[in-house]
């Protein structure tokens, strides 16, 4: 890796890159972007949906560790606003 990048710091101008530091960010946003689109749907379900979702070993998974899960912290407010 820096042989490459002492290749590009020796051959290109200092435009080109900056536009190739933006193409190669631009490319790793997208793949994040994506894992995380792709991840929103497991995330926002319930439980009773992932049980009744077709078997797949995720969304078992999901559920069987979320029926399971013991003892956890549930935060509630008591606050009240009046006028």
């Amino acid at each position: 890796m820096r042989r490459y990048i002492e290749h590009i710091r020796e051959t290109r101008a200092p435009h080109e890159r900056r536009v190739h530091a933006m193409q190669i960010s631009g490319i790793i946003t997208a793949a994040i972007f994506a894992v995380w689109v792709g991840t929103l749907g497991l995330r926002l379900a319930s439980s009773e949906d992932m049980a009744q979702a077709p078997d797949s070993s995720l969304s078992a998974a999901a559920a069987a560790a979320q029926g399971a899960s013991g003892p956890h912290l549930e935060v509630a407010t008591t606050s009240t606003y009046g006028n």
